[in-house]
């Protein structure tokens, strides 16, 4: 199976909505809205967030088998660099039938890519435990000088 992975929109709004929305039903056990509902809110953030947020799509054989999302920090001003920005990724998924192909390392690849010819100083993930040797192989290594405060 051939995959491609292209930049998602707003008309992809549904699409990435029922990849999420499996992932977070069957995988993470969450329960809320319909999906068609959940399709029409992540929309309306999508909206809401296209200055900072960017989606990636992967398709086998014309199905989505995948989606990742880049969120953009734009930092404060230095002196030396009045530009600065940096991005976390965010909610990578592949459905479970397609893992172990690529699919993962091709969304990320393409993610880091496009945020190194955009200039960005670098990118941030917070890999769950299963993830964290994926992350590594990809030329993520451990930052010693995050620490994190959580709410919840």
């Amino acid at each position: 199976m051939s995959v491609e992975i292209a930049r998602a929109g707003l008309a992809d709004a549904a699409t990435l909505a029922a990849l999420r929305f499996r992932w977070r039903t069957e995988e993470a056990g969450e329960t809320g809205p319909t999906q068609e509902a959940y399709a029409s809110a992540l929309a309306e953030w999508m909206l809401d967030h296209r200055a900072s947020h960017v989606a990636y799509l992967a398709r086998g054989d014309a199905d989505a088998i995948g989606e990742a999302w880049r969120a953009t920090v734009d930092r404060v001003p230095g002196v030396a660099r009045p530009r600065r920005f940096c991005a976390f990724v965010q909610a990578v998924y592949v459905a479970p039938e397609h893992r172990g192909r690529g699919v993962g390392t091709a969304l990320v690849g393409r993610l880091v890519e496009e945020a190194r010819a955009e200039g960005l100083d670098y990118l941030v993930v917070h890999p769950t435990p299963r993830s964290v040797d994926f992350y590594r192989r990809l030329g993520f290594a451990d930052a010693d000088r995050a620490l994190e405060l959580r709410f919840s």
